[in-house]
């Protein structure tokens, strides 16, 4: 990572790093729209969102930067949506 971020910096490019979560989202219409019913009703509110690359079993997996990040967890975790470690993440 140092080396990555030196090369990159010595190349003119802006690097920053940023800790965001995984969650699964279920893959069928409305997926996302339930898990953010449930972060809306606790006013958590999302800076950012992406799709990551692969799945997790049937499900979707969403990258969210939190602007309440131990917050966001604890309300996911209580409403049953998973929350997936660095290290599952990387195994993908």
């Amino acid at each position: 990572m140092e080396l990555a971020t030196k090369v990159l910096k010595e190349s003119g490019f802006t690097v920053s790093r940023t800790t965001v979560v995984a969650v699964e989202v279920p893959d069928r219409p409305g997926g996302l729209h339930s898990i953010l019913e449930v972060l809306a009703k606790e006013n958590i509110n999302i800076a950012y969102m992406y799709a990551f690359v692969e799945k997790s079993g049937e499900n979707a997996v969403m990258l969210f930067r939190f602007d309440q990040q131990d917050a966001a967890i604890d309300v996911l975790l209580k409403n049953g949506i998973t929350v997936l470690p660095g290290e599952k993440l990387y195994s993908f």
